[in-house]
């Protein structure tokens, strides 16, 4: 009995050495980031509590956060410990998202979005392996779609507050800053209400909360540089990797019914 003993103190006592390992994390983006973009960003940061409030070191250079081109992180943990992932990845990220705090995320003043992903993940105690994780986008897109005809040398400007700060704990976008778009119809569009033409032939991001946000947008329709009377589209709503459509008719002013939608078809607008 007494050898007995003495055998099971030792193997305790080996595990307890062997308390750490390291573990691999993969992380890739909705809809296929790594195919689709040239260059891309993923960072993470890795924390002790689901509050991230406490930075867990587990990277060689001793913190608690990564960034890479690869979405591949690997990481020397604490098998006796959960730890609590935040993630972030983005394309020509370094001169529009500051990524210094996943906790808010900022878009560079003088900026627009680009297409942008958010994630969190939990690794269980007593991970050894590889790991995985899918992201989702953090910004909604818009799709302006027109239902009548629009004459040659037109322009149309949109205007509305959007968010400029993206919390990855929270999964939610906050802050207001003024933006406006143009958009150049030089040789005109006709369009139906059974085919509408999107007007926008490059995609407006804007940062949103995965609960959703609203705004404004005022539209002003220009031709052959005469401005008409602007209007106002309400409480649109933009959610995170929803695309939202606006179908009218953008140059009759007092006369247009405007039809909203939020679709979670990101790639075709929804007619």
């Amino acid at each position: 009995m007494g050898v007995f003993a003495s055998c099971s103190k030792n193997e305790i006592g080996g595990n307890d050495a062997d308390s750490t390992g390291t573990v691999v994390l993969k992380v890739t983006a909705d809809e296929g980031i790594q195919t689709r973009i040239a260059t891309q960003r993923y960072v993470i940061e890795v924390y002790t509590d689901d509050t991230y409030a406490t930075a867990a070191n587990v990277f060689t250079d001793g913190t608690n956060k990564a960034i890479n081109a690869t979405g591949e992180f690997q990481m020397v943990l604490d098998r006796t410990k959960e730890y609590y992932c935040l993630l972030w990845a983005d394309n020509r990220g370094y001169e529009i998202y500051n990524v210094n705090d996943l906790k808010a995320v900022t878009l560079q003043e003088g900026k627009k979005p680009a297409e942008a992903w958010h994630g969190t993940y939990k690794i269980e105690a007593g991970k050894n392996a590889t790991l995985s994780t899918q992201l989702k986008r953090a910004v909604s897109k818009l799709s302006l779609l027109e239902t009548g005809i629009i004459l040659p040398n037109s322009s149309l400007a949109v205007a509305f507050n959007q968010p400029n700060l993206f919390n990855v704990a929270t999964k939610a976008a906050s802050g207001t800053v003024a933006r406006t778009e143009t958009i150049d119809l030089l040789t005109g569009v006709t369009g139906t209400k059974d085919a509408p033409v999107k007007l926008n032939n490059a995609d407006i991001y804007v940062l949103s909360s995965v609960a959703g946000n609203v705004t404004d947008l005022t539209f002003t329709m220009s031709m052959n540089g005469t401005s008409e009377p602007s209007f106002n589209v309400t409480n649109v709503p933009l959610k995170t990797n929803y695309n939202t459509n606006i179908k009218g008719h953008y140059t009759s002013l007092r006369s247009s019914t405007f039809t909203v939608t939020c679709d979670d078809q990101w790639i075709v607008y929804d007619e």
